[in-house]
């Protein structure tokens, strides 16, 4: 796959230009607040929904070569294209201190490549020189699957790169504790298996026309032998909430299976979401049923087989299985895998240790976390996330509870950064709010704080949070997860037992799978 140069797309003259959502920008300084905007709107369940798009509306009819990506990887390596020969290929712009933008991305890239099968291949281009040096970049994609690249480099060829894919960028100073944004365009391109640019989807497509698009150049071009992807991250501190699991190598009878859930934990009945496919990678499709069996050091068995739930979330293409297992204590253990038709395959998990954090399997505190009601209507009272939904602000955990209403409880702050991913679980949570009207999503500041002029203050110093009561009744703030250790999310089933949780990385498919599994809506044969 030849990087050949690539005439930079002339805005106007077809979609690979730098039109954002179909709007020509005048400025950067317009394109920082379009950007913004367009998120917010996007997500407040306010705006009319679009119509279904055909995949057809964002590809193209002339495949040229694709522009030039030369940088440096994740690695410190050279990268071109071409190193992804024989594969379809995700590209996309952004930064790792996005808060909101980047990580809608990576949840779009994430299920339309799962959705779509084995080969696919995904390339995360920074933007910000400053921040996202190589060691910063293999950092964040330690939390990410594998098929992904993440590329870097000095500010000139950032501007190199960037601009022969028509993407825009500027710095905006935020005066906020956090430093500086990064406005940015953020579509997401499809290069084919030849290296030649095929689609353009503006920030904001969901899943559905990605997977399609990305379906028919596999159909186009099957991808080599040598499709799984590298292995994936090792070790870690308790903050390396991902556990993800490398593509494993096609044996014939075998089952290939991957962790998809980003944190599981020792000491409970921890949920693990898979996807389990054979040899070839297609995936099952919940009819044959699957066992699973905790293995520790040379093979013995941690306890009982237990059977896998099959779930489809309502929407999707891909079907998940559920096993709830209890891992005995934190660390690397196997997951065995065994078939009702005798196939059988293995996947690692790190197991998380649970601390103080409220216990898998037992009752949720029983607390009444603050409502907009319950604050006479004052929104930064119960958020300091900027043009906040505050859908997720009218029910508290204890009118869910008492309503016998599964809930999923955020505990976020988008203002108090005590690490780059606060303020993203919100953003994800939106996307989901819609999906579920009888579950309650809830927000809860985690942080004490005052309103001081319309401005959220906190009562401390960032490196040293002072956690609200209500966040020290779901067990925040131990040794081993202490304050800064965000965000948060909490699973509470309409009998008001914590079913799953998850800290850091908080990906929007273990949510949407676990409400699947405690609602009973998108259980297969259910």
């Amino acid at each position: 796959m030849a990087d050949a140069p690539a005439q930079a797309p002339k805005p106007g003259m077809d979609r690979r230009g730098a039109i954002l959502g179909g709007v020509m920008l005048g400025g950067l300084g317009i394109l920082a607040v379009w950007l913004l905007a367009a998120v917010f709107v996007s997500r407040s369940g306010t705006a009319a929904a679009s119509p279904t798009p055909n995949p057809s509306d964002f590809t193209y009819a002339d495949a040229k070569a694709a522009p030039v990506l030369q940088l440096t990887d994740q690695d410190g390596s050279p990268f071109t294209l071409s190193s992804l020969q024989g594969h379809p290929v995700l590209v996309f712009f952004g930064y790792t201190h996005c808060p909101d933008v980047c990580p809608a991305t990576v949840g779009i890239v994430n299920e339309a490549v799962t959705a779509a099968g084995a080969g696919p291949r995904a390339v995360f281009v920074s933007i910000d020189p400053e921040r996202d040096s190589v060691a910063a970049m293999k950092s964040y994609l330690k939390y990410l699957p594998p098929f992904y690249t993440g590329l870097s480099g000095t500010p000139d060829q950032i501007k190199q790169n960037s601009q022969g894919w028509g993407v825009q960028y500027a710095k905006v100073e935020t005066g906020s504790a956090s430093g500086y944004a990064m406005a940015h365009t953020a579509d997401l391109y499809l290069v084919d298996a030849q290296g030649r640019l095929r689609a353009h989807f503006p920030f904001g497509t969901q899943a559905g026309p990605v997977i399609s698009a990305l379906k028919a150049l596999l159909a186009e071009t099957p991808v080599p032998s040598d499709a799984p992807v590298t292995t994936a991250p090792t070790g870690g501190a308790p903050t390396a909430s991902a556990v993800l699991t490398p593509a494993p190598t096609a044996v014939p009878g075998a089952l290939a299976a991957r962790v998809i859930s980003s944190a599981v934990w020792a000491g409970g009945p921890s949920p693990v979401i898979l996807t389990v496919g054979d040899s070839t990678g297609v995936l099952l499709d919940g009819t044959v049923p699957v066992d699973v069996t905790v293995t520790g050091a040379g093979g013995a068995a941690a306890g009982p087989a237990v059977r896998a739930v099959a779930v489809k979330p309502w929407g999707e293409q891909v079907v998940y299985y559920v096993a709830t297992v209890s891992i005995p204590s934190p660390g690397e253990w196997q997951l065995v895998l065994q078939s009702g038709d005798g196939r059988t395959g293995s996947a690692a998990v790190d197991a998380l240790d649970q601390g103080t954090s409220a216990p898998l399997g037992a009752m949720a505190p029983d607390i009444h976390t603050p409502t907009l009601a319950d604050v006479g209507g004052v929104e930064r009272a119960v958020t300091t996330q900027p043009n906040p939904d505050l859908r997720l602000s009218q029910t508290s955990t204890s009118d869910a509870r008492a309503a016998g209403k599964p809930y999923v409880l955020v505990v976020d702050s988008a203002r108090f950064k005590v690490s780059p991913l606060c303020g993203r679980a919100l953003v994800m949570v939106r996307y989901l709010l819609d999906r579920w009207p009888d579950v309650a999503f809830i927000h809860l500041e985690p942080f004490e704080y005052q309103v001081i002029t319309e401005e959220p203050v906190l009562s401390g110093t960032i490196d040293n949070p002072p956690l609200n009561q209500w966040s020290r009744a779901f067990g925040i703030g131990d040794a081993v997860w202490p304050a800064v250790k965000m965000p948060w999310a909490f699973i509470v089933d309409g009998q008001g037992i914590v079913r799953a949780k998850y800290e850091g990385i908080i990906g929007s498919t273990d949510v949407d799978v676990i409400v699947s599994l405690i609602t009973g809506n998108g259980v297969v044969g259910g």
